[in-house]
């Protein structure tokens, strides 16, 4: 029966799945408001308490970090995890933030579409994170998944940008080209958590 003089400190994967909890729902949000334009500014409110969570949550983590003499994996490891899902947070409230403060009148088709990506990538992300405490094989499928995403946001960006030049307003051109290269960087985050994890498990196993 395996024995352990000093107990393994599990908060940190607690912390860490929360996190991940916090970036689903700040996704589906995200995707909600650009369905229902209609309430941008209640949903972008909603955004912006989970990122202040999410702040919460890193903070908290850093602190443990400091504080823990045994941690579970390495502590820049720890460090470079809690950043990266900070980053996921940030940006998609980045978006939402944008959308009210350029005085977009009606979300577009594309930024629809590039909302459900953030949507699946920020799942699979999640589903990654989960497989941190045990170790479990799981976490290759997933982050196989979030590249495919990634790699699907980044050909939708290439498409959307080329429309963009299309007969549309130069102002316009502007505002949406940041939108949706902001949208295309959760995914862009999400890949580099997943990569972090993935280094972590190959580490570890």
């Amino acid at each position: 029966m395996p024995f352990r003089l000093i107990p393994r400190e599990e908060k940190f994967f607690d912390l860490f799945e929360q996190q991940g909890t916090n970036i689903v729902s700040a996704a589906r949000v995200l995707e909600e408001l650009v369905h229902d334009y209609g309430s941008a500014k209640a949903k972008a409110e909603q955004v912006k308490d989970l990122e202040h969570a999410g702040d919460s949550l890193t903070h908290e983590l850093v602190k443990r970090l400091n504080t823990t003499f045994i941690t579970p994996i390495d502590r820049e490891d720890i460090y470079a995890l809690a950043s990266r899902l900070d980053d996921v947070l940030d940006l998609i409230d980045a978006v939402a933030d944008r959308l009210l403060l350029y005085k977009i009148t009606k979300p577009t088709a594309g930024c629809v579409d590039m909302a459900k990506v953030i949507v699946k990538t920020a799942e699979a992300t999640d589903r990654a994170v989960r497989c941190l405490r045990t170790l479990s094989p799981y976490y290759h499928k997933h982050c196989i998944e979030v590249n495919r995403l990634e790699n699907e946001a980044d050909r939708l960006l290439r498409d959307l940008l080329a429309a963009l030049f299309e007969g549309v307003e130069p102002i316009e051109v502007i505002k949406w080209k940041e939108l949706y290269e902001t949208m295309e960087s959760v995914t862009d985050r999400c890949e580099d958590v997943v990569n972090v994890i993935e280094g972590i498990v190959l580490k570890m196993a």
